[in-house]
Order: structure tokens, then sequence, then C-alpha cells
């Protein structure tokens, strides 16, 4: 079991099970949802979201839309990489933590960190860093969207760290530098192999189209679009998922919902047998007014049809969360 050491040495385990065991016992264990994947909008200097054009999604605009859609438990993401620091006004680390101090019964945070930090340039110069990040209550590191191959030696500096940490990546991947955002990886994810290979104590977990369309069979152009259609021939997800248990899937945003709805039998049946590796996710934080994630009726109709399982449907939207951040 995976177990980070956040949660057993500083006492972060203990306050989070007990927060986490105050939500739960208001409902019935398959009515649980934990998103992994959700952002807050600039709330400290909201004047700055205001000027770039940006609609305001707050905590407290999250915290409603939890409500009213179910969602019992969510983990911000800030976003501090130079790629995307500023141009979509998400919230960085410390208005983060912050928000959790304020919600502790509702929400967690990752830490965002970047890998061509000065800090990073020898191998364990990040260790200060996320050690201090850990005691300010961060439990993972994301998203990722530093935009470098994620086989550079600046990655794997903090990929080696994170697993001694015991801190899980939630990545963006792109297919190229100066595209968009995200680890750059190749077609069928070659750098990613490698790396999961190679640091086997460190918990990936994959988002964005160029990976979830790895799902099927695609080509170079296909893969950094939302494809769909029925999955002819089966893409290197599957192996991945077979052969490196450390390997996990975030759900969230077109790119999660596209790749397992596509193809309704092949879909379901790559559900059924990694369930155990697939976290529910959002990936939202456009207006308070912005339509209800796909996944969630996605889920919830996939389990009433009985195209999953209820243990299945139980392991993506809180089962995997609470074993693999040990809550519960």
């Amino acid at each position: 079991m995976f177990i980070p050491n956040s949660m057993t040495s500083n006492g972060l385990g203990r306050r989070t099970r007990r927060l986490f065991n105050r939500t739960n016992n208001n409902r019935k264990s398959c009515e649980m949802i934990i998103d992994i994947h959700a952002h807050i909008t600039y709330g400290n200097f909201k004047i700055f979201s205001r000027l770039l054009g940006r609609k305001p999604f707050t905590v407290e605009i999250l915290l409603k839309r939890m409500n009213s859609e179910g969602i019992d438990k969510s983990v911000l993401l800030p976003l501090i990489n130079a790629e995307v620091l500023d141009y979509y006004g998400v919230a960085g680390n410390q208005e983060c933590i912050e928000a959790t101090r304020k919600y502790p019964d509702r929400l967690m945070t990752f830490c965002g960190i970047d890998p061509r930090s000065m800090m990073n340039y020898k191998k364990g110069g990040l260790s200060k860093l996320l050690a201090v990040y850990k005691k300010l209550g961060c439990i993972g590191i994301g998203e990722m969207c530093a935009s470098i191959p994620i086989t550079h030696r600046l990655y794997q500096n903090l990929l080696y760290v994170a697993g001694e940490e015991n801190l899980p990546i939630l990545f963006h991947f792109v297919s190229k530098t100066g595209l968009s955002y995200g680890a750059v990886d190749k077609l069928n994810l070659p750098g990613l192999e490698k790396m999961l290979g190679k640091f086997p104590k460190t918990i990936f977990i994959g988002h964005s189209p160029c990976f979830w369309n790895e799902i099927a069979s695609v080509t170079d152009k296909e893969r950094i679009g939302y494809v769909k259609g029925a999955i002819k021939k089966e893409g290197k997800l599957w192996r991945f998922m077979k052969n490196y248990p450390n390997l996990y899937g975030d759900i969230s945003a077109g790119s999660g919902y596209i790749a397992l709805s596509r193809d309704s039998a092949k879909c379901c049946k790559f559900i059924e047998k990694f369930s155990d590796r697939l976290f529910f996710g959002t990936d939202r934080f456009t207006s308070v007014d912005e339509a209800v994630p796909p996944q969630i009726g996605f889920l919830k109709e996939s389990l009433k049809n009985k195209m999953i399982s209820k243990t299945a449907y139980e392991n993506i939207t809180h089962n995997n969360f609470e074993r693999t951040f040990h809550l519960g």
C-alpha cells in the first residue's frame, strides 16, 4: 500500500482521516465522490483576474458547485509553471493552501513545482522544498505543466525526490514544446514508459489528450485533439496499466471523459480492468454557471446500466483516492 510519509510523520494523516470521516459519515459509501482535479481562480487579488478577462471561479464558487453536484471533497491543483502562470488566472500554492485551511472538511491541495527551479539542478535539491509543502498540508504535486521532455534530467531529479517523499505527481502531457503546456513526450509515450520503469516508487497520474488518446491506436496528428469513435485497436495505455503499477489515470476534462466513453463496450472493459488505478476528476474553473462535468452522469449511468460494477464505480469515485493517500 502506498502511504505518503506526510500522512504519518507529521500527523497530517490522522487529521485528514478525522476530517474525511466527518464528511463520510453523512453519506452512504457508494455516494462518496472525491475530485482529484479542481482549480480556483485568484481570490486574494480579484481585479487581476478581471483585467485578464477571466470569470471568477473562487473557492466559494467551487464549494457551491460541489454541493449542487454531490462532490464531497476536491483537491486543488495550483498552476505555477511559466507556461500557464497568469494565463488562466488560476491560484498558486499559497492561496490553495490558505483555501484548504479555511475549508479543511472539503478541500485538500497538491503543490506546484517547476523542475526548472535552480533548486533542482542537483539530485535531491528539491527535498527541503517538498518537505516544507508537506508540512503545510500538500499531499501531491501538480498539475505539472512544464514543457520539457519527460525524460529530461530536471524531470528525473524531481521524479526521484517525489518518490522518496511519497508525493504522487499529476502530469499534463503534450506532444511538443511550444505547442501548449505539459510534459513533452512522443507518440506512444515512450518517455513516460521509461520513467515509469526507472522510478517505480513514484506515482504518475496521467491527464490530457496526449495521455488519454493512447487508449487506442492513434496517429501523431490525432493525439493532440479529442479522438472519438470506436477503439479498433488497443493503445499503449492498456499495456502500461498492466505492466506499471505506479501509473494512474485522472479521468477529468474532455480528454478523460471522451476517452472512456467513445466506445461503450471497449471503454467499460478498460474501466473494469483498471478500476483500481483511475481517479474521478473534473478539471473545471471557468464560471459559476458552467455545465455539470459529464463524468458524473457517465459513471452513474454506466453503473445503473451494469456496464461497470459497483466495485469499479466506488474505486474511481473515492476508494482509490482513500487508499493511495491513506484516508478513511
